[in-house]
């Protein structure tokens, strides 16, 4: 049963590059001027794309990261 999966998963995933990659070749034959050129990864579903890392400086601009401060000493009374 374990290598019928493995059939089935490994004919979608060929079904998908082909289909990824004409999807790919006509959006970059049509595509306007200025526009970035795709590749096959842009169009398939079965492929991970790595998850987007956010920089320290990045957070910091955000106001989402702020550096830590010293509390201020308390009065003598």
């Amino acid at each position: 049963m374990r290598e019928l999966c493995w059939m089935v998963e490994g004919r979608q995933r060929d079904q998908w590059n082909h289909t990824a990659q004409v999807l790919a070749m006509l959006y970059n034959a049509f595509r306007g001027k200025g526009q970035r050129a795709v590749g096959p990864a842009d169009f398939h579903p079965l492929v991970k794309k790595p998850a987007a890392t956010v920089t320290l400086k990045q957070l910091s601009e955000l106001g989402i990261l702020t550096p830590r401060q010293a509390p201020s000493p308390k009065p003598q009374a």
